[in-house]
C-alpha cells in the first residue's frame, strides 16, 4: 500500500509539472564516487543524475540525484512543496564485518521542504519520514549557501548542512544489537537521536556553450555523536565521509 502511496504521489507531481508553461530547464548525466555505506571508509562508483523544470511563475520541480524537490508556490524568492528521497540500503559491502550484519533495504522517503532564495543567499530546511517501513524513522537537514556568479559562464555554489535523526533512523543504520548484528561480532551498541552529520558542498557549474556545459559536485560531511561512535563506523569504518563527481548539463529555455 505504501508503495502505492509513493507512486501516485511521483504521478501528482508530475502532473503538477506538466500543468505550467515551462521557461527553462536543465538535465544532467555523469559518474562519481562515494561511500558504499553511510559511515563506510570505502567508496563505490555510483551514477549522477540531476534535472530541473523552471516556470514563469517561479514554480519548479528539481531532482538531484535520489532527492526530489516541487516548488508549489508562485514566488521566486520562498519555496514551500513535497520532496521525496530513495535512500540507498547497506548490502554487499566491501567490509567483510559489516557484511555479515543484516541487509537493510533501500528506503523511500517522502516530507516536505521549504527555502529562501534572496540576494543569491540559500537557507533550506527538509523534513523526511520514511514510508516503506524499513528504518521507520524521521530526519531533518537544515542548509545554508551562497550563490557566487564569478563570470558569465561560471556559477560557484558553496554552502554547509546539519542533519537530525531520530532514535529509529539511527538505531537502523548505527546500532548494533541482537536483531542484526548477524555473524559480524561487533559489539553491541545503541544509537539514539541526535544531530547525526555536518557538513559542506560545493556545487561548480560552468556553461561555456550555448546549451551544454559541465557540472562538478563536492560534499564532505562528518559524522557526529553516536554515528561517529557506532561500531560499523569507529571500529570498520571512517566518520568523514567523502562523494564527488562530475555530469555534463543540457539547457533549454530562457
Amino acid at each position: 500500500m505504501k508503495k502505492l502511496t509513493i507512486l501516485g504521489l511521483i504521478l501528482s507531481l508530475l502532473l503538477f509539472a506538466g500543468t505550467a508553461s515551462a521557461t527553462k530547464g536543465t538535465v544532467g548525466l555523469g559518474a562519481g564516487m562515494a561511500p558504499d555505506y553511510e559511515g563506510s571508509d570505502d567508496t563505490e562508483a555510483v551514477p549522477m543524475f540531476m534535472f530541473t523544470h523552471m516556470y514563469d511563475s517561479g514554480r519548479f520541480v528539481k531532482l538531484m540525484g535520489t532527492n526530489m524537490k516541487v516548488n508549489l508556490l508562485a514566488n521566486k524568492q520562498f519555496f514551500v512543496g513535497p520532496a521525496l528521497n530513495y535512500r540507498m540500503g547497506r548490502d554487499d559491502v566491501d567490509n567483510n564485518r559489516v557484511d555479515d550484519m543484516r541487509d537493510i533495504d533501500d528506503a523511500f522517503e517522502a516530507g516536505f521542504f521549504g527555502g529562501i532564495d534572496y540576494n543569491n543567499l540559500l537557507v533550506g530546511m527538509e523534513v523526511l519520514y520514511d514510508v516503506s517501513d524499513e528504518h521507520d524513522g524521521w530526519s531533518a537537514q537544515g542548509t545554508l549557501g551562497y550563490r557566487w556568479k564569478a563570470t558569465p559562464d561560471l556559477a560557484i555554489i558553496p554552502g554547509v548542512f546539519m542533519t537530525w535523526a531520530d532514535d529509529d533512523y539511527m538505531s537502523t543504520y548505527f546500532g548494533v544489537n541482537a536483531g542484526n548484528v548477524g555473524t559480524s561480532g561487533l559489539p553491541n551498541y545503541s544509537a539514539t537521536s541526535d544531530i547525526k552529520d555536518a557538513g559542506i558542498n560545493l556545487v561548480v557549474n560552468y556553461t561555456p556553450w550555448e546549451n551544454w556545459g559541465i557540472m562538478g559536485l563536492f560534499s564532505y560531511k562528518a559524522l557526529l555523536n553516536d554515528a561517529k561512535d557506532s561500531p560499523v563506523v569507529d571500529i570498520e569504518g571512517d566518520d568523514k565521509q567523502v562523494t564527488l563527481g562530475v555530469m555534463a548539463t543540457y539547457r533549454w529555455g530562457k
